[in-house]
């Protein structure tokens, strides 16, 4: 077998080289640092320090390495209790591309601490409380009477020994986690609070007012087309004879002027009829809720259907016991938030509620809850406004304010923590 002879494609040669001890040399660098936390910025400047006086050979290699990142210092040396450890040499390859030399410098290895400037006169008066408190117990035990020797014993037997928690806090900090991880996020306590609240549905992303709360979901098309409207229009000298609930000023108000044109708004009168039966409904006296006499008794010519929808609505059942149907505070809440809803829908999404105020015997501050409740903003109404109602424009009363719905619809925010007293 014949030999072959191989060619061996000889490339640009490259030079090795190693450079002496930067020590030796005066050439300061390159040194390698470690640091155990948290970095600094690619920005920070480090200053390096070595000792003035050379003539010591143990001294001539001691490095302290300094930045100032403003609130924070970083720290780090070669020498000393802090000096990083270890049994190996590291050295670095700087090519240089001119002469196509690569030269190994020897990189010294610095671990760097950080400490926070404000915190650095905080040790020291640490410290000098700690020595002072020291000499005081010794004193006392020496010279102290018999209840002060007690105390300085007491003490000493509740301090906590931070040294004796550094093996469990790591522990302490997975519990931690581990419970904090299912508490809800501030975006989840806010679509609770959504969810919780007694309004209408509502349509979060509507862009115009009339889409928020769709009036076909406040009152079915059925519901719509069964309320006896036509009763208002034979007794339009006396509307409230014909209603459920009577003693509605906002109601019999609001009837008389759309009654009292020629072209009567029938749709208008519908709504405020159908708030009516709402009012009306409301006053049944929970334990009669299931009594058929009383209910038809308060609730006069409502539709059968409407007062079913009511029922389903704004009552619940009660487990255990023959009760079928009850009020609870949030479904009385609904309900009222159902009346406003359709007001807010007649007054143009503008309306002043001091009349439903009055009607439905309720606090102005619960109304404005509701209202507010619903996405409406409470403001104080203008001079043109109060001189409609014949109200003083200095007047700044709570009565005399507009509950207002806009788009887009934002709800206040959950309270937190315990109710003020």
């Amino acid at each position: 077998m014949s030999s072959l002879k191989r060619k061996n494609a000889e490339g640009a040669k490259v030079g090795l080289e190693y450079a002496k001890a930067d020590v030796e040399t005066g050439a300061e660098g390159p040194f390698l640092a470690v640091f155990p936390g948290i970095a600094p910025q690619k920005s920070v400047h480090f200053e390096l320090y070595k000792p003035t006086n050379e003539e010591n050979r143990a001294k001539r290699k001691k490095r302290i390495l300094v930045a100032d990142a403003g609130n924070v210092e970083f720290v780090g040396q070669n020498f000393g209790e802090n000096a990083r450890q270890g049994f190996c040499r590291y050295v670095i390859a700087v090519r240089d591309t001119e002469t196509n030399k690569v030269v190994f410098k020897d990189a010294p290895v610095i671990a760097v601490n950080r400490t926070i400037k404000s915190l650095k006169n905080a040790r020291h008066h640490s410290t000098a409380t700690g020595q002072f408190l020291q000499a005081k117990n010794s004193l006392g035990e020496a010279f102290g009477t018999k209840k002060i020797k007690q105390q300085i014993k007491s003490v000493e037997r509740n301090a906590v020994n931070v040294n004796t928690l550094e093996g469990v806090s790591g522990i302490l900090h997975s519990s931690i986690s581990a419970k904090t991880s299912a508490l809800p996020s501030k975006a989840e306590i806010n679509a609770k609070a959504d969810e919780d609240r007694p309004i209408p549905p509502y349509d979060i992303n509507a862009t115009k007012v009339e889409d928020i709360y769709k009036l076909d979901v406040l009152i079915t098309p059925a519901e719509y087309q069964l309320v006896p409207f036509k009763s208002l229009l034979d007794k339009s000298v006396q509307p409230q004879t014909a209603l459920p609930f009577q003693g509605s000023t906002y109601v019999n108000d609001s009837l008389k002027a759309a009654l009292s044109v020629s072209k009567k708004d029938r749709h208008r009168i519908r709504l405020l009829m159908y708030i009516n039966f709402l009012m009306a409904f409301r006053t049944i006296p929970d334990r009669k809720l299931d009594d058929t006499e009383i209910v038809n008794r308060v609730m006069g010519e409502t539709p059968s259907m409407i007062l079913e929808n009511f029922y389903e609505r704004f009552t619940e059942s009660p487990d255990g016991g023959d009760k079928k149907h009850t009020f609870t505070p949030k479904s009385k809440d609904k309900l009222l938030c159902w009346i406003f809803a359709i007001a807010l829908t007649l007054e143009n999404f503008n309306m002043d509620a001091s009349a439903l105020t009055r009607d439905l015997s309720l606090r102005q501050t619960k109304v404005n809850e509701l209202l507010k409740s619903l996405g409406c903003k409470i403001s104080d109404a203008t001079a043109a406004q109060k001189a409609q109602m014949d109200i003083s424009p200095d007047d700044d009363t709570k009565a005399n304010k507009r509950a207002i719905l806009t788009v887009p619809l934002t709800f206040p925010a959950p309270k937190r923590g315990p109710k003020a007293k």
